[in-house]
């Protein structure tokens, strides 16, 4: 997954995962919804903590362990 990112602004583009969730993830997925709810830009400092839940829910809805 690659995200663009403005380097004067540390602004990354969510649109791509987006479209991989609209993709892969099932209509009732937790992590579907909280990442269509994003902006499809954010600040860098604003999305790195976010990831680490997307991450965490992504194990959980594939069974993973974690």
């Amino acid at each position: 997954m690659v995200m663009a990112t403005n380097l004067r602004t540390d602004i990354i583009s969510l649109v791509e995962l987006k479209n991989i969730a609209r993709r892969l993830l099932p209509m009732n997925s937790t992590l579907r919804m909280l990442i269509l709810c994003e902006p499809d830009h954010m600040p860098k400092a604003e999305l790195l903590p976010k990831l680490e839940i997307f991450v965490r829910l992504l194990y959980r809805e594939v069974g993973g362990v974690r």
